[in-house]
Formats: structure tokens, sequence, C-alpha cells
């Protein structure tokens, strides 16, 4: 089922990440940490790819807006997207994916995110915060530096509203100038997973972001020996 929606406005960052806002339609319903395919209309730009595209929703469902984060590209999809106007139409079809809060809450998560990769769980963390859901949640989050990186603040507030939440960022592209970051630096690494996570051996983790950095976090699980049944990925690959 498809539904039509009106564009409300976009969020550049540094490195052409940038998050989009869009009217939620009328009935659209999902689940917090799913996607969609998201469609914008021709105003020019074609490739052999098309103007349709699966985005995560990073918004919860309590939220009006639906919200959609990306790193524009040479692509017509995101050439469009990068161009059109608000009040541009665009369309969306119904909300599918696994990548969601579980529905017993004893076993602790673990939210591995790279990049635009944060989308799904910016959504159940919000969703977490907003209508306590009684899951005990740790979001890592590594991108490489905070200009480029979207709902920071938000995301780094989060752990004062939701006493179950703990959030570690960390930025890899910090060096020579530090001031501007007083966090965690360098890559995800199992010493920092288990140094910021209590009950890290019994843990689900989900991995979102740039196929590069999910394997490499697969790869760092393994080494921990988290059973691959607790191990759940989706990749963000650029377009």
């Amino acid at each position: 089922m498809g539904y039509r929606a009106k564009f409300i406005n976009r969020e550049r960052l540094a490195a052409d990440v940038t998050v989009f806002r869009v009217e939620k339609p009328e009935g659209y319903q999902f689940v917090a940490g799913q996607y969609c395919l998201f469609s914008v209309p021709d105003m020019g730009f074609r490739d052999d790819r098309g103007l349709r595209r699966p985005f995560s929703i990073a918004s919860s469902p309590l939220e009006r807006e639906l919200i959609f984060v990306t790193k524009l590209s040479n692509s017509a999809l995101k050439r469009t997207m990068a161009e059109m106007p608000p009040g541009t139409e665009v369309s969306l079809e119904q909300a599918v994916g696994p990548l969601v809060l579980p529905k017993e809450t004893e076993t602790p998560l673990v939210f591995l995110a790279g990049g635009v990769g944060i989308a799904p769980f910016r959504a159940m963390c919000r969703q977490a915060t907003d209508a306590p859901t009684g899951h005990v949640i740790t979001l890592f989050y590594s991108n490489r530096t905070p200009e480029e990186t979207p709902f920071l603040e938000e995301l780094r507030a989060m752990p004062e509203r939701n006493g179950r939440l703990n959030v570690a960022v960390t930025m890899t592209r910090i060096e020579g100038n530090e001031k501007r970051w007083n966090g965690l630096t360098g890559r995800l690494n199992a010493d920092m997973i288990r140094e910021h996570c209590r009950g890290w051996e019994k843990a689900t983790y989900y991995i979102a972001g740039p196929p590069n950095m999910a394997d490499a976090m697969k790869q760092t699980l393994e080494t921990m020996s988290i059973p691959a049944p607790r191990i759940k990925m989706e990749l963000f690959a650029g377009y």
C-alpha cells in the first residue's frame, strides 16, 4: 500500500549527512526500527537506479513527523532529495523490517551504530524513552566527527530521561583538534563494549552501519564469543 506525504525540510550537516523530515500520512503505522521504500518525484535527475530506495525511519511512532537520515551523493535520488523544495510530495510504502525492540525485556540490548546507521536506533531509543518499555539498552555510536553526527546532543541527553538507557559515542577523526570533543575516540572495539556495557555477555546485539563497519563489528562480537543467534545486522550502503 502506498502513501503520499509532503516533504517538510532538511538539515544538512558536515560531509553531506542530511536529516529529512516528512509529514506522517494519515493512518501510516510502523514499529520503531523499521524501514520503508521512499520515492521522490522526477525533477530531471536520472540514473539506472531510479528514484526509489529503502530508508530506515529515524523517528518513533509517537512522533508527529517521519524522520530520515542519509548521506547525499550524485545519484538521481539523492540529488533530487537535495534540491526538492518544502511541500514537495513524496511517496512511502508500508514499513517493514525485523530490527525492532523485542517483546520480552529481560535480555539486555546493545546497539552498535555507524554513521547514518543510527536511524533505527534513534527511533528505538526515542520509543523506549518517551513511552518506557522496560528494555535495558546500551547504544554505541561511532562517527568520524561531531559536525557530521546527526542527533548527537539529543542522544547524549536521553539517559537523563531514561535510566535504563546508556549512550556511548565515539569519534574516529578528532586527531589534532581534540577541543571539539571530550568523549570517546577511536573505533568501536571489544574493550569499549566491555567497559561501557554491564551484562554484555548476555546481551542481544543489533548492528547497523556501512558494510565494512558492520562486518568488523560482527567479527568483534565473534571474538567475544557472542553466539550468532544474538547478533542482528542491517547494512547501510551509500547510494
